[in-house]
C-alpha cells in the first residue's frame, strides 16, 4: 500500500466521523431557526446566534470539501461526477473564503480526477492569493483544462508561485503543492503555470497518458 493509500484511508475515517456530528449540528440549527421563527423570529438578530449559525455552516462546508480533496483520490478516478454535485462543494466552502469561481462551460459532467484537482487546486489558490481572486474554469477538451485567476490587488505568496513552478515532490516546501503535485503524477496529467499581464494567472493542466 501506498503513502498516499494509507493517507486516504486514514482521512476516509476521520472524516466520516467529523461529517455525522457536524451535519446533526446544521440540521438541529436549521430546525431550531425554523421553530424561532414562529416563536421568537427576533433571537435570529442576535449577534452571538448569527455567529453560531455562520460557524456550523462553514466547519460543515469546510470539512465536506476536505473529505472530497483528500478521502477518495485514486478510487474511481476515471468516472464522471455531476457538475453540480461538485460545485455545490466548492461554492459552500468558498462562501467562507476571499476567492470567488465561475465556468465557462455548460458541463452537466466531469471528470473525477478533474474535480479533485480542481478542488485541491483552489485549496492552493486560497494561500498563493491572500488577498482573493476571481477564479475561472474552463474545460477545453476532455484531456484539457484552464484554470484563469484575475488577481485585483496584485498581491501573491511568492513562495507557493515558486513551489508550483517546481517538478519533483521533494523539493516542494509548500504541502498543499506538493500533495497537488502527486496527484498530477498519479493521473498523468502535466500543468503548467503562466503569469501574464494585468495580474491574471493561468494554470493549465493536460492528460498526458
Amino acid at each position: 500500500m501506498s503513502n498516499l493509500d494509507l493517507f486516504s484511508l486514514l482521512s476516509r475515517k476521520i472524516f466520516h466521523d467529523l461529517i455525522n456530528p457536524a451535519s446533526a449540528a446544521l440540521n438541529g440549527m436549521e430546525l431550531l431557526k425554523y421553530n424561532l421563527a414562529n416563536t421568537d423570529a427576533q433571537i435570529q438578530e442576535d449577534e452571538t446566534f448569527q455567529l453560531l449559525d455562520m460557524s456550523i455552516k462553514k466547519i460543515t462546508a469546510q470539512i465536506t470539501f476536505f473529505r472530497f480533496c483528500y478521502s477518495n483520490p485514486t478510487s474511481a478516478k476515471n468516472e464522471n461526477v455531476s457538475i453540480n454535485f461538485v460545485n455545490n462543494i466548492i461554492d459552500d466552502y468558498i462562501s467562507f473564503t476571499r476567492l470567488k469561481i465561475t465556468y465557462s462551460n455548460d458541463l452537466q459532467q466531469l471528470n473525477q480526477k478533474h474535480a479533485i484537482l480542481l478542488a485541491n487546486t483552489i485549496m492552493v489558490l486560497q494561500s498563493l492569493f491572500p488577498q482573493g481572486a476571481e477564479i475561472n474554469y474552463e474545460l477545453i477538451d476532455a484531456d484539457t483544462y484552464i484554470i484563469r485567476v484575475n488577481n485585483p490587488t496584485g498581491k501573491i505568496n511568492a513562495e507557493i508561485l515558486e513551489d508550483l513552478h517546481v517538478r519533483g515532490s521533494d523539493n516542494i516546501k509548500n504541502i498543499q503543492v506538493r500533495y497537488l503535485n502527486e496527484l498530477t503524477s498519479i493521473y498523468g496529467i502535466k500543468y503548467e503555470v503562466i503569469s501574464g499581464e494585468d495580474n491574471v494567472t493561468s494554470i493549465n493542466f493536460c492528460n498526458t497518458n
